[in-house]
């Protein structure tokens, strides 16, 4: 089969404190102080053989994630800026929809044929994180795409119990070609839909949400909150073209934090009450948290996703005085994220394929990467077939 295939040199920084697990396996716990020179090439490899407890998926669509283009940029000294977690070589891709192929001997949730996508982090369900259901910080992780081979690929294996039916799209969308368009959106989805009724505590119909950056995660995002009943969603951002993608989706208020006063703005549109979600997806910290901190509505939430370079400076008093919250969130794993996000959009109050602005082949999946990396599409996918 054809796969996209990232590949980079183990070479940890000197100054870097190796653990005995990363130095055993190859594993990295932060990719950008260990892996160098990272290279990205579309190859043949063999089908893979779902195990026991897995399923085959025929990949139809993947999605292009920032994480995707962070592991092909690099620092001055050739390190990766993707700073989580990885092993390679391996297949790329997370965001995905395809159709069950195969099952193993002891998978019997999906049958051959059926839609799917599916969720990230493989968890072993044994461990203290995970007996606690906390499946998205399993002491013993596995990444689709990231420490296993993932959907840039013709075909990929799935553990059974992260896979997820999208066969009730078919509700909403009558073209099939549609209908896995759209359910290879449900993962970036996911992670706005986790931040805010996953992590953050008393989120309301009605309350004003504040995008910061419209990337592909601050898209859906915005969708997520329109749909969940948010009284106006407000966004930033500097990209031309992304501001356009939003404006298109029909959301009023996205205005270029450069061209703007962002805290004048917000006030102007809450008529003086001040944002009372924030969701930071853009990663300009040092920009983005002032501008936070000056309109917090009272009892505030802020749901903060992007994975910044660096840290911003914090008005503890700010949040203190204002009674509000501020909430980090990472993935998407457990409590049925999936599936209410996959309700969601089977309802159709919940539509993503206006904001999949380029498709490329899968020979062409290295070029999708770059396409990405200029931060100017709202989703970037990969179509296998």
């Amino acid at each position: 089969m054809r796969a996209l295939v990232l590949d980079a040199e183990w070479s940890p920084r000197p100054d870097y404190d190796l653990s005995e697990d990363e130095a055993n396996r190859h594993r990295a716990m932060n990719s950008s102080q260990v892996w160098k020179d990272p290279e990205l090439n579309v190859t043949e490899r063999e089908r893979p053989e779902p195990a026991d407890d897995e399923v085959l998926v025929r990949v139809k669509y993947a999605g292009v994630c920032g994480s995707d283009v962070s592991m092909m940029e690099t620092d001055d000294d050739g390190y990766m800026h993707y700073s989580a977690y990885t092993r390679f070589p391996t297949v790329t891709g997370h965001e995905f929809s395809g159709e069950v192929v195969e099952t193993g001997a002891d998978a019997d949730l999906f049958e051959e044929g059926e839609p799917v996508t599916a969720e990230v982090t493989d968890y072993c369900a044994r461990c203290q994180m995970c007996r606690q259901g906390f499946h998205g910080h399993c002491e013993n992780f596995e990444q689709i795409g990231f420490t296993m081979d993932g959907a840039f690929a013709e075909y990929v294996t799935v553990p059974e119990k992260i896979c997820w039916s999208v066969a009730s799209l078919e509700r909403t969308y009558d073209d099939e070609d549609e209908l896995y368009r759209a359910a290879a959106t449900v993962e970036p989805s996911t992670i706005s839909y986790y931040g805010l009724f996953g992590r953050a505590d008393g989120i309301w119909p009605g309350d004003y949400h504040v995008y910061h950056g419209v990337g592909p995660i601050g898209l859906t995002g915005m969708n997520v909150s329109r749909a969940a009943g948010a009284g106006k969603v407000i966004a930033f951002e500097p990209s031309d073209q992304r501001r356009k993608i939003a404006h298109d989706l029909g959301f009023e208020h996205v205005y270029n934090p450069i061209e703007v006063d962002p805290v004048e703005t917000v006030q102007e549109v809450t008529h003086g009450e001040g944002a009372d979600v924030h969701v930071e997806t853009s990663g300009a910290v040092s920009q983005t948290y002032p501008v936070i901190e000056d309109t917090l509505a009272e009892r505030a939430n802020v749901v903060h996703i992007s994975n910044a370079g660096s840290d911003p400076e914090i008005a503890l008093r700010k949040y203190q005085g204002n009674s509000a919250q501020l909430y980090g969130s990472e993935g998407h794993t457990g409590q049925q994220v999936f599936p209410r996000v996959i309700r969601l959009m089977a309802s159709g109050q919940l539509d993503n394929l206006p904001l999949i602005t380029s498709t490329f082949d899968l020979e062409n999946a290295d070029t999708a990467v770059r396409q990405a990396a200029k931060r100017v599409d709202g989703k970037v996918l990969v179509q296998m077939s």
